[in-house]
């Protein structure tokens, strides 16, 4: 499911608990430019089968949740196509990409290389495909060229404050 990131973070600092409690944790903040707007799109185009994400608008990060359409499935798939779990419109990011796994027993979060075209990367380190690699509480992932943040909850707590703090630029002509 896609968020807009203006609205969690008011929800944050309104109703934390129940945000808290709201969310499937972890889940990945997208925060990269559009290549090109398109005001009939939004932010995510409807199928039938789930929802294909665009790329947000720069000043509108998107944050999806790592979460399975079915269930009764353990891995969370990730790719462009409309079969995964989080369907990424982006020519950069194969059909199939990547898979999000969950340890039962130590709730260790992993991603996986799916064998991708334009690779995997973690802290800007190739993943090796089909290798899990452990996550953290906070990890910078990138898909071919889709850069997103992989955060726990109190990871994104901390994540909503510093980009609170973070001062807007202004530019001048003259």
């Amino acid at each position: 499911m896609a968020l807009r990131f203006s609205v969690l973070a008011s929800q944050l600092l309104y109703a934390r608990e129940a945000l808290l409690k709201a969310i499937c944790w972890p889940v990945l903040v997208w925060e990269s430019p559009p290549p090109r707007p398109d005001p009939h799109l939004g932010f995510a185009r409807s199928t039938l089968s789930n929802i294909r994400f665009q790329r947000p608008a720069h000043s509108e990060p998107l944050v999806l949740e790592l979460r399975k359409r079915i269930p009764a499935e353990e891995d969370i798939t990730f790719g462009r196509s409309p079969d995964c779990d989080i369907v990424i419109e982006d020519a950069t990011v194969s059909r199939l990409h990547a898979v999000f796994r969950q340890e039962p027993h130590t709730g260790m979060w992993h991603v996986v290389d799916a064998e991708s075209h334009n690779g995997t990367f973690q802290a800007g380190v190739l993943i090796l495909p089909g290798r899990p690699t452990p996550l953290f509480a906070r990890a910078s992932l990138r898909f071919g060229a889709v850069e997103m943040a992989f955060l726990q909850a109190s990871a994104f707590e901390q994540y909503v404050q510093a980009r609170a703090l973070t001062p807007v630029c202004l530019t001048s002509a003259g």
